[in-house]
Protein backbone atom coordinates (compact mmCIF):
# COMPACT_ATOMS: atom_id res chain seq x y z
CA UNK A 1 0.00 0.00 0.00
CA UNK A 2 1.49 3.36 -1.03
CA UNK A 3 0.52 6.92 -0.35
CA UNK A 4 -1.18 7.06 -3.74
CA UNK A 5 -3.65 4.40 -2.59
CA UNK A 6 -4.27 5.97 0.80
CA UNK A 7 -7.55 7.90 1.08
CA UNK A 8 -7.19 11.62 1.68
CA UNK A 9 -7.69 12.74 5.27
CA UNK A 10 -10.06 15.60 5.93
CA UNK A 11 -8.30 18.84 6.86
CA UNK A 12 -10.13 18.93 10.19
CA UNK A 13 -8.96 15.43 11.07
CA UNK A 14 -5.35 16.22 10.17
CA UNK A 15 -5.05 19.57 11.90
CA UNK A 16 -6.98 18.54 14.98
CA UNK A 17 -4.63 15.57 15.33
CA UNK A 18 -1.54 17.71 14.93
CA UNK A 19 -2.87 20.18 17.48
CA UNK A 20 -3.83 17.52 20.03
CA UNK A 21 -0.54 15.62 19.81
CA UNK A 22 1.58 18.78 19.97
CA UNK A 23 -0.44 20.09 22.91
CA UNK A 24 -0.09 16.75 24.67
CA UNK A 25 3.68 16.77 24.15
CA UNK A 26 3.79 20.30 25.59
CA UNK A 27 1.65 19.58 28.64
CA UNK A 28 3.07 16.16 29.56
CA UNK A 29 6.02 17.34 31.70
CA UNK A 30 4.44 20.46 33.20
CA UNK A 31 3.73 20.58 36.92
CA UNK A 32 0.10 20.69 38.11
CA UNK A 33 -1.27 19.72 34.68
CA UNK A 34 -2.57 16.21 35.36
CA UNK A 35 -6.21 17.07 34.61
CA UNK A 36 -5.31 18.77 31.33
CA UNK A 37 -2.91 15.95 30.46
CA UNK A 38 -5.60 13.31 30.86
CA UNK A 39 -8.11 15.42 28.96
CA UNK A 40 -5.72 15.67 26.01
CA UNK A 41 -4.91 11.96 26.26
CA UNK A 42 -8.61 11.13 26.14
CA UNK A 43 -9.20 13.40 23.17
CA UNK A 44 -6.15 11.92 21.39
CA UNK A 45 -7.55 8.42 21.93
CA UNK A 46 -10.90 9.50 20.49
CA UNK A 47 -9.08 11.08 17.54
CA UNK A 48 -7.09 7.90 16.95
CA UNK A 49 -10.13 5.61 17.24
CA UNK A 50 -12.10 7.83 14.85
CA UNK A 51 -9.22 7.76 12.39
CA UNK A 52 -8.98 3.98 12.48
CA UNK A 53 -12.70 3.71 11.75
CA UNK A 54 -12.46 6.14 8.85
CA UNK A 55 -9.07 5.29 7.33
CA UNK A 56 -7.66 2.24 9.07
CA UNK A 57 -8.77 -0.33 6.51
CA UNK A 58 -6.60 1.31 3.83
CA UNK A 59 -3.54 2.11 5.89
CA UNK A 60 -0.06 1.69 4.43
CA UNK A 61 1.69 -1.66 4.71
CA UNK A 62 4.28 -2.20 7.40
CA UNK A 63 3.91 -3.04 11.07
CA UNK A 64 5.99 -3.53 14.16
CA UNK A 65 7.34 -7.03 14.87
CA UNK A 66 4.61 -9.30 16.19
CA UNK A 67 6.96 -10.22 19.05
CA UNK A 68 6.89 -6.63 20.36
CA UNK A 69 3.09 -6.48 20.38
CA UNK A 70 2.80 -9.97 21.85
CA UNK A 71 5.22 -9.02 24.64
CA UNK A 72 3.00 -6.06 25.60
CA UNK A 73 -0.10 -8.24 25.57
CA UNK A 74 1.50 -10.96 27.69
CA UNK A 75 2.99 -8.39 30.07
CA UNK A 76 -0.46 -6.89 30.64
CA UNK A 77 -1.93 -10.33 31.31
CA UNK A 78 0.98 -11.13 33.66
CA UNK A 79 0.36 -7.95 35.67
CA UNK A 80 -3.28 -8.86 36.20
CA UNK A 81 -2.37 -12.44 37.04
CA UNK A 82 0.00 -11.16 39.71
CA UNK A 83 -2.61 -8.73 41.03
CA UNK A 84 -5.12 -11.52 41.63
CA UNK A 85 -2.54 -14.13 42.54
CA UNK A 86 0.37 -13.08 44.74
CA UNK A 87 0.45 -9.26 44.98
CA UNK A 88 1.17 -7.95 48.47
CA UNK A 89 -1.56 -5.33 48.03
CA UNK A 90 -4.14 -6.30 45.40
CA UNK A 91 -6.08 -3.04 45.51
CA UNK A 92 -2.95 -0.93 45.13
CA UNK A 93 -1.66 -3.10 42.30
CA UNK A 94 -4.91 -2.93 40.34
CA UNK A 95 -4.99 0.83 40.77
CA UNK A 96 -1.39 1.15 39.56
CA UNK A 97 -2.00 -1.06 36.54
CA UNK A 98 -4.82 1.23 35.52
CA UNK A 99 -2.92 4.48 36.02
CA UNK A 100 0.69 3.53 35.43
CA UNK A 101 0.51 0.83 32.76
CA UNK A 102 -2.68 1.15 30.75
CA UNK A 103 -2.07 4.88 30.23
CA UNK A 104 1.44 4.34 28.72
CA UNK A 105 -0.08 1.55 26.59
CA UNK A 106 -2.71 4.03 25.39
CA UNK A 107 0.05 6.52 24.62
CA UNK A 108 1.81 3.85 22.58
CA UNK A 109 -1.41 3.18 20.67
CA UNK A 110 -1.80 6.92 19.99
CA UNK A 111 1.74 6.99 18.59
CA UNK A 112 0.98 4.04 16.30
CA UNK A 113 -2.19 5.76 15.19
CA UNK A 114 -0.35 8.97 14.37
CA UNK A 115 2.10 7.08 12.16
CA UNK A 116 -0.66 5.33 10.20
CA UNK A 117 -3.26 8.08 10.13
CA UNK A 118 -1.07 11.06 9.16
CA UNK A 119 0.78 9.69 6.11
CA UNK A 120 1.34 13.11 4.53
CA UNK A 121 2.08 14.91 7.80
CA UNK A 122 4.42 12.63 9.77
CA UNK A 123 7.40 14.87 9.19
CA UNK A 124 5.42 17.95 10.19
CA UNK A 125 4.36 16.23 13.42
CA UNK A 126 7.98 15.23 14.11
CA UNK A 127 9.07 18.84 13.65
CA UNK A 128 6.35 20.08 15.98
CA UNK A 129 7.42 17.56 18.63
CA UNK A 130 11.03 18.68 18.29
CA UNK A 131 9.99 22.34 18.58
CA UNK A 132 8.29 21.53 21.89
CA UNK A 133 11.54 19.99 23.16
CA UNK A 134 13.58 22.91 21.84
CA UNK A 135 11.33 25.45 23.55
CA UNK A 136 11.88 23.70 26.88
CA UNK A 137 15.66 23.66 26.43
CA UNK A 138 15.99 27.20 25.16
CA UNK A 139 13.59 28.60 27.77
CA UNK A 140 15.62 26.96 30.54
CA UNK A 141 18.85 28.50 29.25
CA UNK A 142 17.22 31.87 28.66
CA UNK A 143 15.65 32.04 32.11
CA UNK A 144 18.94 31.12 33.73
CA UNK A 145 20.83 33.72 31.70
CA UNK A 146 18.38 36.34 32.98
CA UNK A 147 19.14 35.14 36.52
CA UNK A 148 22.87 35.43 35.76
CA UNK A 149 22.45 39.01 34.53
CA UNK A 150 20.46 39.90 37.64
CA UNK A 151 22.47 38.04 40.28
CA UNK A 152 25.86 37.35 38.72
CA UNK A 153 25.59 33.55 38.82
CA UNK A 154 23.83 30.72 37.04
CA UNK A 155 21.30 28.59 38.87
CA UNK A 156 22.39 24.94 38.93
CA UNK A 157 20.17 21.88 39.27
CA UNK A 158 17.44 23.96 37.69
CA UNK A 159 14.41 22.64 35.81
CA UNK A 160 13.16 25.67 33.88
CA UNK A 161 9.59 25.34 32.65
CA UNK A 162 9.24 21.98 34.39
CA UNK A 163 9.84 23.55 37.82
CA UNK A 164 6.96 24.16 40.20
CA UNK A 165 8.43 27.66 40.51
CA UNK A 166 10.53 28.68 37.50
CA UNK A 167 12.43 31.20 39.59
CA UNK A 168 14.06 28.70 41.97
CA UNK A 169 16.74 26.04 41.49
CA UNK A 170 16.98 22.45 42.74
CA UNK A 171 13.51 21.63 41.41
CA UNK A 172 12.46 19.22 38.64
CA UNK A 173 15.89 19.24 36.97
CA UNK A 174 15.51 15.48 36.42
CA UNK A 175 12.32 15.97 34.41
CA UNK A 176 13.88 18.80 32.42
CA UNK A 177 17.03 16.78 31.74
CA UNK A 178 14.96 13.88 30.44
CA UNK A 179 13.52 16.24 27.81
CA UNK A 180 16.96 17.64 27.05
CA UNK A 181 18.29 14.17 26.24
CA UNK A 182 15.37 13.55 23.87
CA UNK A 183 16.25 16.87 22.24
CA UNK A 184 19.82 15.58 21.82
CA UNK A 185 18.45 12.35 20.29
CA UNK A 186 16.75 14.35 17.53
CA UNK A 187 19.89 16.40 16.87
CA UNK A 188 22.23 13.41 16.80
CA UNK A 189 19.87 11.61 14.43
CA UNK A 190 19.90 14.69 12.18
CA UNK A 191 23.70 14.62 12.15
CA UNK A 192 23.77 10.95 11.13
CA UNK A 193 21.27 11.51 8.33
CA UNK A 194 23.11 14.59 7.06
CA UNK A 195 26.37 12.66 6.88
CA UNK A 196 24.56 9.88 5.00
CA UNK A 197 23.26 12.40 2.47
CA UNK A 198 19.68 11.79 3.53
CA UNK A 199 16.93 14.06 4.77
CA UNK A 200 16.41 14.03 8.54
CA UNK A 201 13.06 14.22 10.26
CA UNK A 202 13.56 17.88 11.18
CA UNK A 203 15.66 18.96 8.18
CA UNK A 204 18.44 20.88 9.91
CA UNK A 205 21.77 21.92 8.39
CA UNK A 206 25.14 21.50 10.07
CA UNK A 207 25.21 25.06 11.42
CA UNK A 208 21.76 24.72 12.98
CA UNK A 209 22.67 21.35 14.49
CA UNK A 210 25.85 22.85 16.01
CA UNK A 211 24.05 25.85 17.53
CA UNK A 212 21.18 23.79 18.90
CA UNK A 213 23.58 21.20 20.29
CA UNK A 214 25.64 23.89 22.02
CA UNK A 215 22.54 25.28 23.72
CA UNK A 216 21.66 21.75 24.81
CA UNK A 217 25.07 21.35 26.41
CA UNK A 218 24.52 24.57 28.36
CA UNK A 219 21.14 23.23 29.49
CA UNK A 220 22.76 19.97 30.62
CA UNK A 221 25.35 21.91 32.59
CA UNK A 222 22.60 23.94 34.28
CA UNK A 223 20.51 20.86 35.08
CA UNK A 224 23.57 19.18 36.59
CA UNK A 225 22.19 15.64 36.29
CA UNK A 226 25.09 13.19 36.17
CA UNK A 227 22.92 10.28 35.05
CA UNK A 228 21.72 12.37 32.14
CA UNK A 229 25.34 13.19 31.33
CA UNK A 230 26.25 9.50 31.27
CA UNK A 231 23.23 8.72 29.06
CA UNK A 232 24.25 11.54 26.71
CA UNK A 233 27.77 10.11 26.52
CA UNK A 234 26.34 6.71 25.60
CA UNK A 235 24.16 8.31 22.92
CA UNK A 236 27.24 9.99 21.48
CA UNK A 237 28.97 6.59 21.31
CA UNK A 238 25.98 5.12 19.49
CA UNK A 239 25.95 8.11 17.14
CA UNK A 240 29.62 7.53 16.34
CA UNK A 241 28.86 3.92 15.46
CA UNK A 242 25.95 4.98 13.25
CA UNK A 243 28.10 7.61 11.51
CA UNK A 244 30.67 4.98 10.61
CA UNK A 245 28.03 2.47 9.51
CA UNK A 246 26.42 4.84 6.98
CA UNK A 247 29.71 5.96 5.43
CA UNK A 248 30.62 4.62 1.95
CA UNK A 249 33.92 2.77 1.88
CA UNK A 250 35.71 5.62 0.10
CA UNK A 251 34.56 8.08 2.80
CA UNK A 252 35.13 5.81 5.78
CA UNK A 253 38.26 7.67 6.86
CA UNK A 254 36.50 11.03 6.80
CA UNK A 255 33.56 9.66 8.77
CA UNK A 256 35.93 8.19 11.32
CA UNK A 257 37.33 11.70 11.76
CA UNK A 258 33.83 13.14 12.21
CA UNK A 259 32.96 10.38 14.67
CA UNK A 260 36.19 11.06 16.55
CA UNK A 261 35.31 14.76 16.73
CA UNK A 262 31.86 13.95 18.10
CA UNK A 263 33.41 11.58 20.63
CA UNK A 264 36.00 14.14 21.65
CA UNK A 265 33.29 16.73 22.24
CA UNK A 266 31.30 14.27 24.33
CA UNK A 267 34.30 13.12 26.34
CA UNK A 268 35.38 16.70 26.99
CA UNK A 269 31.93 17.66 28.23
CA UNK A 270 31.60 14.58 30.43
CA UNK A 271 35.13 15.05 31.76
CA UNK A 272 34.41 18.65 32.66
CA UNK A 273 31.19 17.72 34.46
CA UNK A 274 32.84 14.86 36.34
CA UNK A 275 35.79 17.00 37.45
CA UNK A 276 33.45 19.68 38.81
CA UNK A 277 31.04 17.43 40.72
CA UNK A 278 32.09 16.30 44.22
CA UNK A 279 29.56 13.48 43.97
CA UNK A 280 31.63 11.83 41.24
CA UNK A 281 34.88 12.13 43.18
CA UNK A 282 33.46 10.44 46.29
CA UNK A 283 31.65 7.65 44.43
CA UNK A 284 34.41 5.03 44.67
CA UNK A 285 34.89 5.57 48.41
CA UNK A 286 31.14 5.32 49.00
CA UNK A 287 30.72 2.02 47.16
CA UNK A 288 31.86 -0.42 49.90
CA UNK A 289 29.92 1.47 52.59
CA UNK A 290 26.72 1.47 50.56
CA UNK A 291 27.00 -2.20 49.58
CA UNK A 292 27.27 -3.25 53.23
CA UNK A 293 23.55 -2.83 53.76
CA UNK A 294 23.39 -5.11 56.80
CA UNK A 295 25.83 -3.11 58.92
CA UNK A 296 25.15 0.33 57.44
CA UNK A 297 21.37 0.42 57.67
CA UNK A 298 20.85 4.14 57.21
CA UNK A 299 19.33 3.31 53.80
CA UNK A 300 16.40 1.86 55.80
CA UNK A 301 16.35 3.78 59.07
CA UNK A 302 17.30 7.22 57.78
CA UNK A 303 20.40 9.35 58.15
CA UNK A 304 23.75 8.89 56.43
CA UNK A 305 26.85 6.87 57.37
CA UNK A 306 30.30 8.43 57.56
CA UNK A 307 33.67 7.84 55.96
CA UNK A 308 36.55 6.73 58.24
CA UNK A 309 37.73 10.35 58.41
CA UNK A 310 34.35 11.42 59.86
CA UNK A 311 33.00 13.06 56.70
CA UNK A 312 29.42 12.24 55.75
CA UNK A 313 28.88 10.28 52.55
CA UNK A 314 27.08 11.91 49.65
CA UNK A 315 23.38 11.18 50.04
CA UNK A 316 22.71 10.42 46.38
CA UNK A 317 25.72 8.12 46.00
CA UNK A 318 24.93 6.18 49.16
CA UNK A 319 21.20 5.79 48.71
CA UNK A 320 21.31 4.84 45.03
CA UNK A 321 23.87 2.08 45.59
CA UNK A 322 22.29 0.71 48.77
CA UNK A 323 18.77 0.81 47.36
CA UNK A 324 19.89 -0.87 44.13
CA UNK A 325 21.42 -3.73 46.11
CA UNK A 326 18.30 -4.12 48.23
CA UNK A 327 16.06 -3.93 45.16
CA UNK A 328 17.95 -6.95 43.81
CA UNK A 329 17.41 -8.60 47.20
CA UNK A 330 13.66 -8.00 46.92
CA UNK A 331 13.70 -9.56 43.45
CA UNK A 332 15.57 -12.59 44.80
CA UNK A 333 13.03 -13.08 47.59
CA UNK A 334 10.02 -12.39 45.32
CA UNK A 335 11.04 -13.64 41.84
CA UNK A 336 7.44 -13.35 40.62
CA UNK A 337 7.21 -9.78 41.92
CA UNK A 338 5.27 -8.14 44.71
CA UNK A 339 2.63 -6.76 42.35
CA UNK A 340 3.10 -4.02 39.75
CA UNK A 341 3.32 -0.53 41.26
CA UNK A 342 5.67 2.42 41.47
CA UNK A 343 6.57 1.68 45.10
CA UNK A 344 7.15 -2.05 44.63
CA UNK A 345 10.63 -1.70 46.12
CA UNK A 346 9.29 -0.15 49.33
CA UNK A 347 6.56 -2.77 49.72
CA UNK A 348 9.11 -5.54 49.23
CA UNK A 349 11.51 -4.03 51.77
CA UNK A 350 8.73 -3.77 54.36
CA UNK A 351 7.73 -7.39 53.79
CA UNK A 352 11.30 -8.68 54.11
CA UNK A 353 12.39 -6.61 57.10
CA UNK A 354 8.96 -6.47 58.80
CA UNK A 355 8.87 -2.67 58.89
CA UNK A 356 6.50 -0.02 57.64
CA UNK A 357 9.11 2.59 56.65
CA UNK A 358 9.64 1.51 53.04
CA UNK A 359 6.10 2.01 51.78
CA UNK A 360 6.03 4.83 49.28
CA UNK A 361 9.75 4.57 48.44
CA UNK A 362 11.34 3.64 45.14
CA UNK A 363 14.89 2.47 44.47
CA UNK A 364 15.85 5.28 42.07
CA UNK A 365 16.24 2.63 39.37
CA UNK A 366 13.23 2.41 37.11
CA UNK A 367 14.10 -1.04 35.81
CA UNK A 368 14.65 -2.43 39.33
CA UNK A 369 11.39 -0.92 40.61
CA UNK A 370 9.65 -2.47 37.63
CA UNK A 371 11.31 -5.84 38.21
CA UNK A 372 10.38 -5.82 41.90
CA UNK A 373 6.77 -5.30 40.85
CA UNK A 374 6.40 -7.72 37.94
CA UNK A 375 9.16 -10.18 38.79
CA UNK A 376 11.63 -11.85 36.48
CA UNK A 377 9.01 -13.01 33.91
CA UNK A 378 7.57 -9.50 33.59
CA UNK A 379 11.03 -7.98 33.30
CA UNK A 380 11.92 -10.39 30.50
CA UNK A 381 8.73 -9.48 28.61
CA UNK A 382 9.60 -5.76 28.85
CA UNK A 383 13.12 -6.48 27.60
CA UNK A 384 11.68 -8.48 24.69
CA UNK A 385 9.49 -5.51 23.75
CA UNK A 386 12.32 -2.97 23.92
CA UNK A 387 14.87 -5.14 22.11
CA UNK A 388 12.48 -6.17 19.33
CA UNK A 389 11.50 -2.54 18.67
CA UNK A 390 15.16 -1.49 18.67
CA UNK A 391 16.21 -4.28 16.31
CA UNK A 392 13.30 -3.46 14.01
CA UNK A 393 14.48 0.16 13.83
CA UNK A 394 18.08 -0.96 13.30
CA UNK A 395 17.08 -3.18 10.37
CA UNK A 396 15.10 -0.31 8.81
CA UNK A 397 18.08 1.99 9.28
CA UNK A 398 20.60 -0.46 7.82
CA UNK A 399 18.34 -1.27 4.87
CA UNK A 400 17.41 2.21 3.73
CA UNK A 401 18.87 4.68 6.26
CA UNK A 402 15.30 5.56 7.25
CA UNK A 403 15.24 8.88 9.09
CA UNK A 404 12.69 8.02 11.83
CA UNK A 405 14.64 4.83 12.54
CA UNK A 406 17.67 6.91 13.59
CA UNK A 407 15.48 8.87 16.02
CA UNK A 408 13.90 5.81 17.62
CA UNK A 409 17.27 4.05 17.90
CA UNK A 410 18.62 6.93 19.98
CA UNK A 411 15.46 7.55 22.02
CA UNK A 412 14.99 3.89 22.98
CA UNK A 413 18.70 3.52 23.73
CA UNK A 414 18.77 6.63 25.92
CA UNK A 415 15.57 5.77 27.78
CA UNK A 416 16.62 2.19 28.43
CA UNK A 417 20.04 3.23 29.72
CA UNK A 418 18.51 5.99 31.84
CA UNK A 419 15.94 3.62 33.36
CA UNK A 420 18.77 1.65 34.98
CA UNK A 421 19.76 4.59 37.18
CA UNK A 422 16.64 6.78 37.31
CA UNK A 423 13.00 6.07 38.16
CA UNK A 424 11.54 6.96 34.77
CA UNK A 425 9.41 3.86 34.15
CA UNK A 426 6.51 5.79 35.60
CA UNK A 427 4.21 8.79 35.20
CA UNK A 428 4.48 11.18 32.26
CA UNK A 429 8.04 10.09 31.36
CA UNK A 430 6.82 6.59 30.50
CA UNK A 431 3.79 7.91 28.63
CA UNK A 432 5.91 10.26 26.57
CA UNK A 433 8.46 7.56 25.76
CA UNK A 434 5.78 5.09 24.67
CA UNK A 435 4.13 7.69 22.44
CA UNK A 436 7.39 8.65 20.73
CA UNK A 437 8.44 5.02 20.37
CA UNK A 438 5.10 4.03 18.87
CA UNK A 439 5.16 6.92 16.39
CA UNK A 440 8.77 6.74 15.19
CA UNK A 441 9.09 2.94 15.28
CA UNK A 442 5.89 2.49 13.27
CA UNK A 443 6.92 5.22 10.83
CA UNK A 444 10.24 3.41 10.38
CA UNK A 445 8.69 0.06 9.42
CA UNK A 446 6.26 1.78 7.05
CA UNK A 447 9.17 3.50 5.28
CA UNK A 448 11.16 0.26 5.14
CA UNK A 449 8.18 -1.66 3.72
CA UNK A 450 7.58 1.03 1.14
CA UNK A 451 11.19 0.58 0.01
CA UNK A 452 10.57 -3.14 -0.51
CA UNK A 453 7.47 -2.43 -2.58
CA UNK A 454 9.13 0.26 -4.68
Amino acid sequence: MTLAHSPARSPFFVWSGLFLLTALMTVWPLQHSIALRYLLLGLALIWSATGWLAYGSKREAGRLPWLALLALLLLTAWMYLGAFGWALDRTKTLSEIGGQWLVPLSSFAIGLGAAYLLPDHRRLLARLLFIVLAVNVWALVGLDLVHWLQHGSLMRRYGGLESANIFVNNDSMDKANYLTNMYFAFLLAELVLRRAGRRGVVGLGYAAIAVLFAVGLVASYIQDMRNGTVALALMVLLTAALLISVAPRERRGRELAVAAAVLLLGVAFVGYIVSHQPRWRSLAATLPIALDTQHNREWLTGGLPKFPDGATVDESNYQRIAWAKEALHVLAVYPLGVGFQRQAFGYGVDAIYHTDVGRGKHSHSGILDFADGVGIPGLLLWVVFVVSVWISALLAFRKRTVAPAAVVLLIVFDYSARSVVDSILRDHMWQQFMFLTGFFACWSVIEAKRGEDA
